[in-house]
């Protein structure tokens, strides 16, 4: 049967409307999306992305990661950086006000006295809590060579850092982790590294009371006491004692119990009163 041009035309447009009504069945395979090309699992997320201003931050890098043991030990690990290289102005800042229990002048003088100072920070302890303060204790092995002969040393011992908990009214800098005590001694069968002649590495604080009275405390270091003294009079020297943290000295009834810029005062027979350092 012989069609006319209309009839073919007619018959081509019929044709193209059925096939836009054809739905694909379920199964259907788009192009370019054949299922042995597709991966057996879906893409990894990536756990951080590099910003502008840096490197991409690891996950256990998280900024709560330094509110933890981790971030304590990374504050020993700049402290210790920081002696060897010398910059003992930025390493004491990193201790509490007052902790150092001497002078930012007397605390670079007594590293005159090494040649070479080095450290290894061990693994921290588990962070202490209580009344919305945190603490924990890091392992530290000090070593390295003293002046003028060059004898080596080595000493052992930990460092207690302290931070403010999240709470409110808590700056920035109290929630910061920042060094409360050192415990560092030499190893058994070893010396203590002795001061270079005309050292001084004694130091004062003084302290207001609860009680209206004033105390000056001048410590010595290197002989681990400390003086008090109250209206220009020497009331007694203290021996110190180990603590696990801050600083205790005694003698006869006397006591001078510290942590940070706070302490108490015990005098014989009477009870201990609440002492702030002054600026």
């Amino acid at each position: 049967m012989r069609l006319t041009l209309p009839l073919l035309l007619a018959l081509a447009a019929c044709s193209a409307q059925t096939d836009r009504n054809v739905t694909a069945p379920d199964n259907a395979v788009a192009p370019g999306n054949d299922p042995a090309a597709l991966p057996d699992e879906p893409r990894a997320v990536p756990t951080a992305a590099a910003t502008p201003s840096g490197p991409a931050m690891p996950a256990n890098e998280a900024p709560m990661a330094q509110d933890g043991a981790q971030g304590a030990a990374k504050v020993v690990q700049k402290y210790y950086a920081l002696l060897e290289a010398g910059k003992y102005s930025q390493a004491y800042r990193l201790w509490e006000p007052g902790a150092a229990g001497m002078t930012p002048d007397a605390f670079a003088a007594s590293f005159g006295r090494y040649a070479e100072y080095h450290a290894k920070v061990g693994t921290p302890g588990r962070v202490d809590s209580g009344a919305g303060q945190r603490y924990v204790t890091v392992p530290v092995e000090v070593f390295g060579t003293l002046r003028p002969d060059t004898r080596p040393f080595n000493m052992r011992g930990s460092i207690v850092l302290h931070r403010t908990a999240e709470i409110d009214g808590a700056t920035p800098e109290q929630r910061s982790w920042r060094i409360r005590s050192a415990d560092i001694t030499p190893r058994s069968g070893e010396a203590a590294p002795t001061p270079q002649p005309g050292e001084d590495n004694r130091s004062t604080a003084r302290y207001r009371c609860m009680d209206g009275s004033r105390l000056v405390a001048r410590f010595d270091p290197e002989r681990d006491r400390v003086t008090v003294v109250r209206g220009g009079k020497a009331l007694a020297t203290l021996q110190g004692e180990r603590v696990a943290s801050g600083i205790r000295y005694t003698a006869r009834g006397y006591e001078l119990r510290g942590k940070g810029s706070d302490m108490t005062f015990t005098a014989p027979g009477l009870p201990p009163i609440a002492c702030t350092v002054i600026r």
